[in-house]
């Protein structure tokens, strides 16, 4: 008997929980979150917009070529996105560009111009806030500058952040390749 008393109070409990939570509303126009499967690259890639995204990467550039490694990412309306580069290891200097859609050697939303963003020195920390003009697709090259770094490698830590919760798709869709800018510059 007591036990039928204890399941009846936690059904109760239950239902008087359900009666106080906020309803759950679907919007058909807007793409629900879940989870993709990219098989071209054998990644799980997570759609559920994100504030904030990341990972430890490193680089390791051909003889005398500044390489970068791509990141895909989406954004589901207008935003700010700060983008860092830091614990920088290799004596590396760090060359950054956002590009819209899948280019990479088109206008880099981070300073306005056809080059890389390279403000700093070897092993040294980079930031910057990005405002990003409307929603879909976006390109972020993660470069190492050869001739301002000393060797062929070095590590990093990228971490992206919105001022929205906008971002989704995040993925690494290509290593150490070759910079298509024409050079670098500091705004």
């Amino acid at each position: 008997m007591l036990s039928r008393i204890c399941i009846s109070f936690v059904i109760f409990s239950i239902i008087i929980a359900c009666d106080k939570a906020d309803p759950i509303a679907l919007d058909a126009s807007k793409s629900l979150p879940g989870l993709a499967v990219d098989l071209s690259f054998s990644q799980i890639i997570f759609s559920t917009p994100q504030s904030h995204q990341g990972t430890s990467d490193y680089w390791h550039c051909s003889l005398s070529t500044n390489c970068q490694n791509i990141y895909s990412l989406n954004l589901n309306q207008a935003d700010t996105v700060t983008v860092t580069v830091n614990s920088v290891t290799g004596d590396s200097v760090v060359r950054l560009a956002l590009f819209s859609g899948s280019t990479l050697n088109g206008t880099n939303l981070i300073n306005g111009a056809t080059t890389d963003r390279e403000c700093g020195g070897q092993n040294v920390s980079d930031t910057i806030a990005i405002s990003i003009p409307s929603a879909g697709p976006y390109s972020l090259a993660v470069g190492r500058d050869w001739g301002n770094s000393a060797d062929a490698s070095g590590t990093y830590v990228l971490t992206l952040s919105s001022a929205l919760v906008s971002m989704s798709e995040f993925a690494k869709i290509s290593s150490n390749t070759p910079t298509q800018s024409s050079g670098y510059s500091c705004p």
